[in-house]
């Protein structure tokens, strides 16, 4: 992935970039889900596997390689970065592994989510269910789709 200027007026620019993040950090996770896997505890008792982490670093270093001007704020970030984004006028707000237990129950249903923050607005999301193969994206000025496993596009419309 090659660096972007960053236009916050057209985040749709930026959507399959960080579309292949998504797709990357999935492959990670599947990657643990078709093995053995230790299962620890974080401090508020939820569950954290080795997916969780391999994600994290896969979506926060593809990320960077993208917008490295960006902080990222992600489920597994250390409480010093939560902190401080009250303070972060633009951000990449990211759940690595949405669905721990249920990857860990092996039942499917988990995601990858990466959001691009704009004053205090989301302006780009990306949801990704690698088990499922399904994938929904959305940006401000290009709408949102669903994509399945073979890339066909189905668009969503709100009502």
């Amino acid at each position: 992935m090659a660096f972007m200027s960053l236009d916050l007026q057209r985040p749709y620019a930026l959507l399959p970039e960080v579309i292949a993040v998504a797709r990357a950090a999935g492959r990670e996770i599947m990657a643990i889900y078709a093995q053995e896997f230790a299962v620890t505890l974080k401090d508020d008792q939820s569950p954290l596997t080795a997916a969780d982490l391999a994600a994290h670093r896969s979506i926060k270093a593809g990320l960077a390689q993208i917008a490295p001007q960006l902080p990222q704020l992600s489920e597994e970030s250390p409480a010093s970065e939560i902190a401080a984004r009250r303070e972060w006028r633009s951000l990449w707000l990211i759940d690595p592994l949405d669905g721990t237990r249920e990857f860990v129950q092996r039942n499917g249903e988990f995601t990858v989510n990466i959001a691009l923050v704009h004053d205090h607005e989301p302006v780009l999301g990306v949801l990704y269910a690698p088990a499922l193969g399904l994938m929904y994206a959305a940006a401000r000025g290009a709408g949102a789709w669903q994509l399945d496993a073979q890339e066909h596009r189905t668009p969503l419309r709100a009502t």
